[in-house]
């Protein structure tokens, strides 16, 4: 009865009430699973360990491998006669090998699809070379290797690492010269991608400075693609039963990608770094026949450093002056920062011809007309075409005074702060320089005596809009007040109590580019001092 069942079925019981446990029944699909079961003989005669313990211990069934198979077994007790004594027992067998490998595999799977995920998540955006390195070994340990090496090189003669070890606190990293590669040719091949490599080499490296043991486990070495980086990750001791390298391979990827985009950002960043020390107003020099001067600048964009306004004191000419210019190109940001460059690039080359400020501010507006003129239509980026300044240089007198010549364009008019307490707008005024060919340039001398100040500003002083509404300019009234109480004070503290005003009068809201300069004629020494 039991041969024509599909299904494997093993019928066992003792032998007589208390006798061993025997097979009394077997049909052709249970001996295929169990080979060695022989009705009439013992359970154990088989010699399947797994089966016998089931039976001797009555259990209700069982899954383990036999006979290089994985069985699940159900057992159902029969009775004897209808009485309620348990005489035999009926196994039914399932051979579940497949089915739990491919299970197994699926686990595998989404073990390694959510490592890969929540890596590209932990590798993404971290945009710090170093980090980066430390966070692609850390995150590989314990999912690819108990030891994980990450090794960059950059072009230089440096090659960066980081090494995790599982159980470690955290990451070991440091630097290495190219030459102490020469150890391990196959890994310093890989590394610049002269030659392809075969990931399941062994590579030597007790030798190099990221290691102090000889490492006695297997070892696997990925390349790591990147259009910036050249990279290798070394996996130490990977289990060999694990298909490691398809994922390793995966994880080379994204930490490719990760390497690559930190060490763009670094380069763009030191570029930033290098383009914005360019374009930050100049310090003040010491050099300037006496004359005593002090400045403030605060960018609409603080965090750039650098905007459109821009100031400048130059050392003392062989001709005893000492030359000044304070301006504002139209916009703010990076792209009005680098027009402001761009003129005082332009003064610097034409001081060589000329020093007479009103010519210098003409000669100016021709070549900013002619720059733009060349600059290309369609460009990607359109810097801003034209500006104002007040420019200009002071001459020291016999009396201990100053005579300052100006030339304008389009700006604010300076004031003058008397030393006695008097604020007076200086009269001069003129067109914007770099927009009009027939530009006017407006001219005036003016005379201080020791102890007065020339303060040059910005329009992003007069028209920083605050106070209670937050939406009034501070203007020149405000302006001329903040000046006149500041009477016997130095130049220096007198733009930063200008300065310290105008934040107060803005209460944290936006304002365009704010930039000061003050320019003093030392006071004359009482006669106690004398």
């Amino acid at each position: 009865m039991l041969a024509g069942l599909s299904e494997a079925v093993v019928v066992t019981g003792p032998a007589h009430p208390g006798g061993a446990e025997i097979v009394h029944a077997a049909n052709p699909a249970a001996g295929r699973l169990v080979p060695g079961l022989v009705v009439g003989l013992g359970v154990d005669h088989a010699g399947h360990d797994a089966f016998t313990d089931a039976v001797a211990r009555a259990r209700p069934g069982f899954e383990a491998e036999v006979a290089g198979r994985i069985l699940a077994a159900r057992a159902v007790r029969l009775d004897d006669d209808g009485t309620a004594v348990d005489f035999l027992t009926c196994w039914y067998l399932r051979d579940v090998t497949e089915e739990r490998r491919d299970s197994a595999s699926l686990v595998r799977a989404q073990a390694r699809a959510r490592f890969l995920a929540e890596a590209g998540r932990a590798l993404h955006g971290v945009l710090h070379l170093d980090r980066t390195l430390r966070t692609a070994a850390t995150l590989a340990v314990g999912d690819l290797a108990p030891t994980v090496l990450v090794l960059f090189a950059d072009g230089t003669d440096l090659v960066r690492w980081a090494r995790a070890d599982r159980g470690a606190a955290r990451p070991h990293a440091g630097e290495m010269r190219r030459a102490d590669l020469r150890a391990a040719p196959r890994l310093s091949e890989a590394l610049t991608g002269r030659a392809g490599v075969d990931p399941w080499v062994g590579v030597e490296l007790a030798d190099l400075p990221v290691w102090n043991e000889r490492p006695t486990a297997p070892i696997v070495v990925v390349p790591v693609p990147g259009t910036l980086v050249q990279g290798v990750l070394v996996l130490v001791g990977p289990d060999p039963a694990d298909d490691t390298l398809p994922v390793a391979e995966e994880y080379a990827v994204r930490v490719g990608t990760a390497l690559s985009a930190a060490a763009l950002y670094r380069e763009q960043s030191h570029l930033g770094h290098v383009l914005q020390a360019s374009l930050e107003p100049p310090p003040l020099p010491t050099d300037t026949g006496g004359l005593l001067v002090g400045s403030a600048y605060r960018p609409a964009r603080e965090s750039l450093r650098v905007g459109g306004d821009f100031y400048e004191v130059l050392p003392r000419t062989a001709a005893g002056r000492t030359p000044f210019l304070l301006g504002d190109v139209c916009g703010k940001g990076i792209e009005a920062a680098v027009l402001s460059g761009r003129v005082r690039q332009s003064l610097h080359a034409l001081r060589l011809v000329e020093q007479d400020p009103g010519a210098l501010l003409d000669l100016l507006n021709v070549a900013l007309l002619d720059a733009a003129d060349l600059d290309a239509p369609d460009a990607a980026v359109t810097l801003p075409r034209f500006a104002t300044m007040v420019l200009g240089d002071a001459e020291p007198l016999p009396d201990g005074g100053s005579r300052l010549r100006l030339a304008t364009g389009g700006h604010p008019p300076p004031y003058v702060l008397r030393a006695d307490g008097g604020v007076e707008e200086v009269d001069v005024a003129g067109s914007l320089v770099g927009a009009l060919r027939d530009a006017e340039v407006g001219r005036a001398e003016v005379v201080l005596a020791p102890g007065d100040t020339c303060v040059l500003y910005s329009d992003g002083v007069t028209e920083a809009r605050g106070g209670p509404t937050g939406r009034t300019f501070y203007g020149e009234e405000r302006l001329e007040a903040a000046l006149a109480g500041c009477v016997g004070a130095p130049p220096q503290v007198i733009c930063d109590r200008v300065l310290q005003l105008l934040t107060e009068w803005l209460g944290g809201r936006t304002h365009d580019d704010v930039a000061l300069l003050a320019l003093q004629a030392p006071r004359r020494p009482s006669r106690e001092a004398r």
